[in-house]
């Protein structure tokens, strides 16, 4: 197992959660899946390893770059013409219509003929009664490019038709996972579109236990012969509040590593927890910090940006109530949409006290200097 903190860990260097994986499949045998995680949380690994092991045919498909419903519908057509499993490859040519229609690499779908060659493609698919999951990233963030460049209208247009394919294909051995480092909630609310996505079964990435997260640090220095005390890595992960992913033990490992090949000492938690806090490794903290324009407009990002800068000055949080008097000229729907938005996105939860405090203790520390708290 290596020290990742780019690209998704994938294969040996993937460490397990077999229980969320587990989780994804009972959902997915029965129900379409929203699938709930922050950027940086391990989702899209956890989908790559969910496509390995699915008992289905299951394609994982990066919509982050499209922006119109046709291109999203051409890249379910080409996944699907990729699949290569001998077992499949045999029940196709027991249907020798089967895509007819897609056949030709010069076969274009276009902005006025989408819908049709979507349900096209839904009926051969489930023709061939075989289970077929698509597991989207990034649909939200399609969602918004859709409705930013075309109008609310095709934004709409192309979530109605995902709903209807969901309500009315009872028997369908097709199902549909969405996932995004943006809340799909929070994009239909700023476009205006409600109730679209209701009847989808929600999935949340849960953040590691601390004894999970401890075997992973562990097992990870091992294999990268680190020499790391368990204590010191236990009082790591107690920092880290709440929000224990596997990204922020591979930038504590990482850390670790550069600490002992540049001082030739013992590792000093302080000043490495400090480095995985600020450093320029740590992603997660940044993108946490730029995407408050991506998930609310200019006037509700603003709010959020006064939220947090006065619950980071808080060690523990603090109750709503002394939250909501801080704030006395905003309008309580603005408080309450944008204050949902930030737990629903991973910022804040409550906590067991009713204190509304950061999830992450990083994100805390990294907000605190930022935005010089």
């Amino acid at each position: 197992m290596r020290i990742i903190i780019g690209s998704p860990p994938t294969g040996g260097d993937f460490y397990p959660r077999q229980s969320v994986i587990d989780q994804l499949v009972r959902a997915l045998e029965v129900e379409h899946v929203l699938f709930l995680a922050p950027r940086r949380t391990g989702k899209t690994s956890i989908l790559f390893r969910l496509r390995e092991v699915a008992p289905a045919q299951a394609a994982f498909i990066d919509l982050e770059g499209l922006d119109h419903p046709q291109f999203w519908i051409r890249s379910m057509v080409d996944s699907v013409r990729a699949i290569n499993d001998e077992r499949w490859l045999q029940i196709v040519k027991k249907m020798p219509d089967f895509l007819r229609g897609f056949k030709s690499d010069l076969f274009e779908i276009s902005e006025t003929n989408w819908e049709d060659s979507a349900d096209h493609l839904m009926h051969d698919l489930n023709q061939l009664g075989t289970p077929v999951w698509f597991l989207l990233d990034e649909f939200p963030i399609m969602v918004d490019k859709i409705a930013n460049r075309y109008g609310k209208a095709e934004a709409s247009a192309a979530l109605h038709w995902l709903r209807r394919i969901r309500q009315h294909s009872t028997g369908s051995p097709v199902r549909f996972l969405l996932t995004g480092s943006i809340g799909l909630d929070s994009v239909m609310q700023r476009h205006g579109m409600r109730g679209i996505a209701n009847d989808l079964r929600r999935e949340i990435l849960p953040p590691q236990t601390k004894e999970d997260a401890l075997a992973f640090t562990l097992q990870l220095a091992n294999n990268n012969q680190i020499s790391l005390d368990e204590a010191l890595a236990r009082e790591f992960i107690n920092r880290l509040g709440p929000a224990i992913w596997p990204f922020f033990i591979q930038l504590f490992v990482a850390e670790c590593q550069d600490y002992v090949l540049r001082y030739g000492e013992p590792v000093d938690l302080d000043k490495v927890y400090q480095t995985v806090a600020l450093g320029r490794r740590n992603q997660y903290a940044d993108n946490m910090w730029a995407r408050l324009r991506d998930i609310f407009s200019e006037t509700e990002a603003s709010v959020a940006r006064q939220i947090l800068k006065i619950i980071a000055t808080h060690e523990n949080g603090l109750p709503l109530e002394n939250l909501r008097g801080q704030l006395p000229d905003l309008p309580a729907d603005d408080f309450r949409t944008v204050l949902d938005t930030l737990e629903h996105d991973g910022y804040l939860v409550e906590l067991a006290n009713g204190n509304i405090a950061f999830f992450s203790h990083l994100l805390r520390d990294y907000w605190r200097h930022k935005g010089r708290v």
